[in-house]
């Protein structure tokens, strides 16, 4: 029997609508923007805000903590899937016809995750790892945020916050399972991909996303490009010492230098310096 909604179910909600569900709309719609303007870094470190704090949403509107993970999407996507694993989709599937088979491949949604977070996590706010941008990565990521933001409920409790005569009185996660395309919460997409914003934000939320966009909307015709951004420490702290011993030391001094000045954690510091020892030896040999 589905759960009535405790008394402080009002003041959580608010604040988690407002402080993650909420920006994450935002953060979400300007991750599309961006992809559609080739703005790539900005794309990837928004769809990651996007995503953790859908996540967040998530594990707070069902009884659970949301402080130990960071900002480790992987770690969050791992906690919120055993809630509703029927709801989450293993593997991210070319939207219907929409795409040439030569542009996609499928990707389980882990990995995707994974590769997202690489991509956009804060430590390559400033391009430390680069990035590789592949054509169907924004329709993954709605994919990925369609299936989290649905179950941003609590998904025990009745649809209707309690049971009322003559209605279903389903829990929320009934109703999500037996109506996949059931996923509006009343917040900012809401009011975005109704046009209360402007044409251009409309433009940016709808255009090829498939699983929000209305059936009947107009969207023009795609483009299917790819992007890779090698890192400027690879190829100022790495491909230099592929001319031997000569460059080492000029090179040394570049590389005090970075981290006289430049702030890496220091599990990034260590990568590169186990890094240049293998260049290193190699070009000696």
């Amino acid at each position: 029997m589905p759960e009535i909604l405790d008394e402080f179910y009002a003041e959580k909600h608010s604040i988690i609508n407002e402080m993650f569900i909420a920006t994450a709309d935002h953060n979400y719609v300007l991750a599309r923007w961006s992809f559609h303007q080739q703005l790539n870094v900005d794309f990837f470190w928004l769809a990651v805000h996007s995503v953790e704090k859908y996540l967040k949403a998530a594990l707070l509107m069902n009884g659970k903590s949301a402080k130990k993970y960071g900002h480790d999407i992987t770690k969050l996507y791992a906690a919120v899937t055993p809630l509703a694993p029927e709801l989450f989709p293993t593997t991210l599937t070319k939207p219907e016809e929409r795409m040439p088979v030569e542009y996609w491949h499928n990707e389980m949604t882990e990995n995707f995750i994974a590769r997202l977070y690489r991509d956009g996590q804060a430590d390559n706010r400033y391009q430390i790892f680069g990035y590789s941008r592949h054509p169907e990565d924004l329709w993954k990521l709605d994919q990925v945020v369609y299936s989290v933001r649905r179950v941003c409920k609590t998904l025990e409790a009745y649809e209707l916050g309690k049971p009322h005569d003559g209605a279903a009185n389903m829990a929320n996660r009934e109703v999500l399972r037996k109506f996949p395309k059931r996923w509006r919460l009343n917040s900012k997409p809401e009011e975005t991909m109704s046009g209360n914003h402007g044409q251009e934000l409309l433009e940016a939320s709808l255009t090829w996303n498939f699983p929000f966009a209305p059936h009947d909307y107009k969207h023009p015709p795609m483009t299917y490009t790819s992007s890779i951004q090698n890192p400027v420490l690879v190829r100022r702290l790495f491909d230099p010492l592929e001319g031997g011993p000569k460059e080492f030391a000029h090179n040394d001094m570049l590389w005090e230098w970075v981290k006289n000045n430049i702030h890496l954690s220091k599990e990034i510091i260590k990568e590169i310096e186990e890094e240049r020892k293998k260049i290193k030896a190699k070009s000696s040999a």
